[in-house]
């Protein structure tokens, strides 16, 4: 995980790095092929958890509504394509292009702990028709794992790009180090059939109507903003 220093000093570089990860086939190689959509796997420098990607070539949606979605509301409607999302709120704004978000996540899994989840996420326009999102897990000395939690430690990107027909396509690369005893060659192994799941889910999203025909999760059902209250009592 990074701190702030990290990202002020590399943010330039990182979306770069990003970028060619998700605009170039070099070192990926494909995983599985479902529903006329590739999972692309490769190793990641410095962990056993691989980095995957996909490309989603038609979102019935112009690339800035799913900018839009994924980058500034994503805490509102991120249950609709993660089931074990179960809240989430901006931590803090950096600028107009950067956020800091933490979420949690119950898997319902017997012997399987809870996770939550704090990353840094800035975006960049590279033309009209293409934007760029990336994030990375960030540690904050006044924002401790909540009891019972294991954190995420969350590593990759979005790509949102323009079809000429009014739809986009949606490039995601992402590398998961879930933490605690979870081990890296079972997330791997799991990964694929996880992220063929979560594309068919955001497919169905927009094609339904995105934001204007889906509630967002409402703030009773937000088990992160209880975090926040009993983090703000705190200190």
């Amino acid at each position: 995980m990074i701190n702030l220093k990290d990202w002020q000093l590399n943010k330039g570089k990182w979306l770069d790095t990003d970028l060619a990860l998700m605009t170039s086939n070099e070192g990926w190689k494909e995983r599985s092929h479902k529903k006329g959509i590739s999972i692309w796997q490769r190793p990641f420098v410095d962990d056993k958890n691989d980095l995957f990607r996909w490309r989603l070539p038609c979102v019935a949606a112009p690339h800035d509504e799913v900018f839009d979605v994924f980058t500034n509301k994503m805490i509102d409607y991120h249950h609709y394509w993660t089931a074990e999302y179960t809240g989430g709120y901006v931590v803090k704004e950096i600028d107009e292009n950067t956020q800091i978000i933490y979420q949690q996540f119950n898997p319902n899994v017997p012997f399987i702990s809870k996770r939550d989840l704090l990353y840094i996420q800035w975006s960049r326009k590279i033309d009209d028709k293409t934007i760029q999102t990336s994030f990375r897990s960030i540690v904050l000395d006044d924002f401790p794992v909540p009891d019972g939690f294991e954190r995420i430690d969350w590593w990759g990107g979005h790509l949102f790009e323009a079809n000429a027909d009014g739809t986009s396509q949606l490039v995601l690369i992402d590398r998961e180090n879930q933490g605690g005893r979870f081990p890296a060659f079972m997330m791997n192994l799991i990964m694929p059939n996880y992220l063929t799941h979560q594309f068919e889910s955001i497919v169905k999203f927009f094609e339904k109507g995105g934001m204007e025909a889906h509630k967002k999760l409402p703030d009773s059902k937000n088990t992160a903003l209880k975090n926040r209250e009993q983090t703000s009592a705190r200190f």
